[in-house]
């Protein structure tokens, strides 16, 4: 593994042995001398002399990371310079990358591939929300702890809006080809939202079937059979045992064009994880005393807000997880995301369609299940039972 020549003078932390390694810098397990906690720490291997749109970089890095806190990013910590070299100190995360994993297993069960790939589906909403583009999403950048918690690393490349350095030139390409949107190799300066949907796209692809879904010796052959190619890849061409909603939300993402791509990162969610409207299940039953313990499964990807005031202890912000509505009563609700809120907080249910205006329901969350990989099932009530014309109308939305 290639070794920075000289590596930083570091007051707080002891470097260990090197854990990872890029084009720009070399990832190190470490230890902070004052906690004794362990950490993970990015050198660069240029100094600031030799490149310093690294450092400038690593500066933007830092940034970006810091606006972020999700459970599935990996948290910045900070980042310092011994006038030569500079270092980003991140949480160590006890996993392997997805990469790996694809390497050991030939390729993952598509349920394995689509809990992981649907956690960090629900990252990049979060950070897109906070006008944060990663621009490098692959497999080598996706952590997956032994509990099946998927963590997003390295905003090297990322585009923060709120505070861009203008590193990137116009009519430039960053990123990782096999990867890579095909407008994103043009012009990474404008990459959006829709090039992350492209490679979490191509990411889910590489996971399910072990190859690249654009294997090329260069870059420019690359994006040749990216754009010029007749029929986007098929998953279950290269994997029967794929399933056809899997292949098909794969193909949505890989489009060529930005405007037949899922809109955004939670619309990619919905395909991957929402069931079936055949499992709909009847119709809202008469008002009557039973009629608050029957649930209907529901066709829903949204999002919810959190009540701040209740949840974090006051504040004008509302932060928007996206997640699965599974099931709806007169009585409550049953939504399954990647954050875990305890029992008593209380949230808002954004229902949305495209066919009739968002409705936002309150709810207290009553009970909170394990639902493996991340994500939680919370079971949550209304503050009184809706009626029955309320009911069918948050079913019609489904």
């Amino acid at each position: 593994m290639a070794q920075v020549r000289k590596l930083p003078a570091m007051k707080r932390y002891v470097l260990g042995d090197p854990i990872g390694d890029g084009g720009a810098g070399t990832v190190y397990r470490a230890r902070c001398r004052e906690t004794g906690r362990p950490v993970a720490v990015k050198v660069l291997k240029q100094s600031f002399a030799e490149n310093e749109t690294q450092h400038r970089r690593l500066a933007q890095e830092f940034r970006a990371a810091t606006q972020l806190e999700h459970p599935n990013i990996v948290r910045a910590i900070e980042m310092e310079t011994d006038g030569r070299t500079s270092f980003l100190v991140y949480e160590l995360i006890d996993g392997v990358d997805l990469t790996t994993l694809v390497e050991r297993a030939g390729r993952l069960p598509e349920e394995e591939a689509v809990r992981v790939v649907t956690q960090v589906a629900q990252a990049l909403h979060y950070a897109h929300s906070r006008q944060v583009v990663h621009r490098d999403v692959k497999p080598d950048n996706i952590l997956v702890r032994p509990d099946g918690r998927a963590k997003l690393t390295d905003f090297g490349l990322a585009k923060d809006y709120n505070n861009d350095l203008d590193l990137t030139r116009h009519a430039s390409g960053l990123g990782t080809p096999n990867y890579m949107a095909p407008e994103q190799f043009a012009d990474a300066k404008s990459a959006g939202a829709a090039c992350d949907v492209y490679s979490l796209g191509a990411t889910l692809y590489a996971a399910v079937t072990g190859l690249t879904p654009f294997p090329g010796k260069t870059p420019l052959a690359v994006l040749a059979l990216k754009e010029k190619a007749r029929e986007l890849p098929s998953a279950r061409a290269a994997a029967p045992d794929v399933s056809p909603r899997v292949d098909a939300a794969i193909r949505a993402a890989l489009h060529p064009d930005v405007a037949a791509r899922p809109a955004s990162c939670l619309d990619f969610f919905r395909l991957l994880i929402a069931p079936r409207r055949a499992d709909a299940g009847p119709a809202p039953p008469a008002a009557d005393d039973r009629r608050a313990g029957v649930r209907h499964p529901l066709v829903v990807g949204t999002r919810v807000s959190v009540d701040t005031a209740v949840a974090a202890g006051g504040g004008e912000a509302e932060e928007f997880w996206p997640l699965v509505v599974r099931n709806v009563s007169a009585g409550g609700i049953g939504v399954l995301l990647a954050r875990r809120f305890e029992a008593g907080t209380e949230l808002t249910v954004e229902f949305a369609a495209e066919t009739a205006e968002a409705r936002r329901v309150p709810v207290r969350v009553a009970r909170v299940e394990a639902a493996g990989g991340g994500h939680w099932v919370h079971g949550c009530a209304f503050p009184t039972p809706l009626a029955a014309d309320d009911l069918a109308a948050l079913l019609r939305l489904a």
